[in-house]
């Protein structure tokens, strides 16, 4: 079967993905995570207390999808939202003791998946494949930015 070049790339990079999230799930469901929970715990661990306003600027995602994943992670028993008693019209998001605890064996899962993803790799080609990525989603964002041009006096009623 033939590929052209910008197929191939796509469905490898589709198939990069595929398997790292499996992988990554693997090692994360024996814990009760969810590997969209880990942004959360990332910043919670870092600064429990922090409001959903705060950890909405730090987290790429949209506002519903943040709620919905706080939404799941209270009803798995990781966080626990309560009101802040500056300003009642926000909440606070707190780690459980559970979540809290989790810490060092979900650092060990991302650690041992780390550990497989660059098996056999130079520490130089860690470094590139990371620039390359960083550069191309760069690219993509600056691509989404651009709005259409619209030439009004081309438009014919």
């Amino acid at each position: 079967m033939h590929y052209e070049p910008d197929t191939l790339f796509f469905t490898q990079l589709s198939r990069f993905q595929r398997l790292y999230a499996r992988s990554l799930s693997a090692r994360l469901t024996p814990l009760g995570l969810q590997s969209g929970y880990l942004g959360v715990l990332h910043y919670l661990w870092q600064r429990d207390g922090i409001t959903q306003k705060d950890l909405h600027a730090l987290i790429p995602v949209e506002q519903a999808t943040l709620s919905n994943t706080l939404r799941r992670m209270e009803r798995d028993g990781l966080i626990a939202r309560t009101a802040n008693p500056e300003d009642k019209r926000c909440h606070r998001i707190t780690l459980t003791q559970r979540a809290a605890s989790l810490k060092p064996q979900a650092m060990q899962a991302i650690a041992d998946l780390r550990a497989a993803v660059n098996a056999g790799l130079t520490v130089n080609d860690r470094r590139y494949f990371r620039r390359i990525m960083r550069q191309m989603s760069e690219s993509l964002e600056d691509d989404q930015q651009d709005a259409p041009v619209l030439l009004l006096d081309e438009i014919r009623p």
